[in-house]
């Protein structure tokens, strides 16, 4: 095999395991889990004891991520969006706080990044506040466990009563641009996944979409994936897990036995989070994200009918495509939701579980073959398949790509990306090729139009199947294409236009920074004396002069000379006319 791995530390340098266990038990004895007014209503001490008591009662769990720039304005919009639910007669269980990407990295750097939207708690009290507000479970996943700052999020939140904490798959997917603190990173995440298996109730949280799920062509290679974060979770750290997942599902159906799957591996019964709502049919259409938001919340909740996993039901507002949500638009997502919630159990007997089961053990007897040989793989390439914090970096290094082509199943066929044919393609991979297709229907005759020309592209945060849009595009318009990947820095981009001439520059970005990043990217070519222009899409937004939302900046892009047009049937024509002067 001829598989290789991309270190940013030596991570055969990491402290030994008995060293972190023991570090970990003095820890735990100075942390002691909170209380929230979710747990003081609901008479338990921990959300998974909460949970366990409501799936054997029948009652389905709902979620929603909330959480806006100030701590003022998020309590504010929390209490609104409770009560207003309430009198409706309508709830919500559990809230995911929307932290900005600063909170993942110490106080002392947080300077060396631009904010985004999101919240980022400034105090013991803040954080200690968010399970104070209203009776809805907090819940924290983004940029917490998994970041340089693991350590320190996880306790905070521990003692703020929160316990369920993510993200496992953040490790390997977040980045942090301009903050390398690669063996720091390691180190406290794994600290903290085992100081959370200290605490009876608390759930360590992996959102397979945020992480290299959403990068694997094929479900069984997912499922061999989720296997392994398990394997290094539950097995090497002794805590308890569960999976998320959702955000790409965009077939009802293979939610329900991609569910099955994950609870087929969850020997510890481990209640599950929630599913996130599938935002890949989410567009500009409200009306049309309707049909979305009913269609897989109904799944959903048929699934959790059929077999309690414990998972909440998402209710992902329908403007969720093109800006920050208002609470508003967050109580009429719930509303809607109950209605699919209450008909699923009439549909429930009539779906054919035997079908699915079936469909389920193809993905489980698969996905065994990626995590035995990934094992195996490691342990030939001289990782130490001891120690977890060994692990977590390798395969971090190694990356998706290389880990399904190596060791993933599925037909070998040099024709097929990573030439394989799946055994059952991702939705987004469905997408993709859908996609795709739509956009060479409508700009039929690009190629060789971009023979000879060299075309840089990225994305500012982990979502990149825009980006892999405008790959397939521009690659068959004959470009040479310099793919920068995800969390791209405009000083990589700087250092790519040297390096390779190209002039024209392609940047996707969804994590509300897209004027930022644009006039970072603008000023480093004039600075630098370079022949580049920069073409943005994706959600170009970011919050402007303190304001709570994200607004816009289109305009304000194109003033700065940046190709803002958004539109991926145009883009050949883009790049042509950047070269063309």
């Amino acid at each position: 095999m001829n598989i290789e791995i991309k270190k940013r530390f030596n991570y055969k340098d990491l402290p030994d395991m008995k060293d972190i266990f023991t570090n970990v038990d003095k820890i735990a004895k100075e942390t002691k889990i909170g209380s929230t007014l979710f747990f003081q209503e609901h008479g338990v001490k921990s959300e998974l004891e909460y949970k366990k008591k409501a799936m054997a009662e029948g009652k389905i769990s709902k979620h929603s991520h909330l959480g806006w720039n100030s701590w003022d304005e998020t309590a504010k919009n929390i209490e609104y969006i409770y009560e207003t639910l309430r009198k409706r007669g309508s709830y919500l269980t559990r809230m995911g706080i929307i932290f900005d990407w600063v909170m993942g990295v110490p106080e002392e750097y947080r300077s060396k990044m631009s904010a985004g939207t999101g919240l980022i708690l400034k105090t013991p009290e803040e954080w200690k506040a968010v399970g104070q507000i209203v009776p809805i479970q907090p819940h924290m996943s983004d940029h917490m466990i998994g970041s340089p700052n693991a350590l320190q999020n996880c306790r905070s939140a521990l003692e703020a009563g929160v316990t369920s904490i993510g993200n496992v798959s953040h490790y390997f997917t977040y980045e942090y641009p301009g903050v390398e603190l690669e063996r720091e990173r390691t180190i406290n995440s794994i600290t903290a996944f085992a100081l959370m298996g200290k605490y009876d109730g608390t759930i360590i949280h992996s959102n397979l979409d945020d992480g290299f799920g959403s990068q694997f062509h094929d479900l069984a290679n997912l499922t061999g994936w989720a296997m392994m974060e398990r394997h290094l979770v539950e097995t090497l750290l002794g805590a308890r897990m569960t999976f998320s997942y959702g955000n790409l599902f965009s077939d009802p159906m293979s939610r329900i036995v991609f569910n099955m799957a994950m609870e087929h591996t969850n020997v510890k019964g481990t209640p599950g989070t929630m599913i996130f709502g599938n935002t890949i049919d989410y567009g500009l259409d409200y009306n049309r994200n309707y049909g979305a938001l009913s269609s897989f919340s109904l799944a959903d909740a048929i699934f959790q009918r059929h077999k309690p996993s414990g998972h909440a039901i998402s209710a992902v507002p329908v403007s969720e495509a093109s800006r920050i949500p208002t609470p508003d638009e967050i109580v009429d997502g719930h509303l809607c939701i109950d209605m699919m919630i209450e008909k699923s159990a009439l549909f429930e007997p009539y779906v054919n579980w035997a079908k699915l089961e079936d469909e389920k053990n193809i993905l489980v007897n698969n996905g065994k073959v990626l995590f035995e040989n990934m094992v195996n793989g490691l342990d030939d390439l001289g990782i130490n398949i001891n120690h977890p914090g060994e692990m977590f970096a390798a395969l971090k290094y190694i990356g998706p790509e290389q880990l399904e082509t190596y060791f993933g199943v599925g037909k070998s066929d040099k024709s097929a990306m990573r030439n394989r044919i799946p055994v059952r393609p991702t939705d987004i991979i469905k997408t993709i090729t859908t996609k795709r297709q739509f956009v060479f229907d409508k700009i039929k005759g690009i190629d060789n139009e971009l023979d000879g020309i060299k075309v840089i592209l990225g994305t500012t945060d982990i979502h990149d199947y825009g980006k892999e849009i405008v790959k397939t595009i521009v690659t068959q318009a004959g470009a040479t294409v310099f793919d920068l990947g995800t969390y791209v820095t405009p000083s990589e981009i700087m250092e790519t236009v040297v390096e390779t001439e190209a002039k024209a520059i392609i940047i996707s970005t969804y994590n509300g920074i897209a004027l930022t990043i644009a006039r970072e990217i603008v000023e480093g070519v004039k600075k630098n004396n370079l022949d580049a222009k920069l073409i943005m899409g994706g959600l170009l937004n970011e919050n402007m002069d303190g304001s709570a939302l994200a607004v816009d900046v289109t305009e304000d892009l194109r003033k700065l000379g940046v190709n803002a047009d958004n539109d991926a049937t145009k883009i050949v024509e883009a790049v042509l006319n950047i070269y063309n002067g």
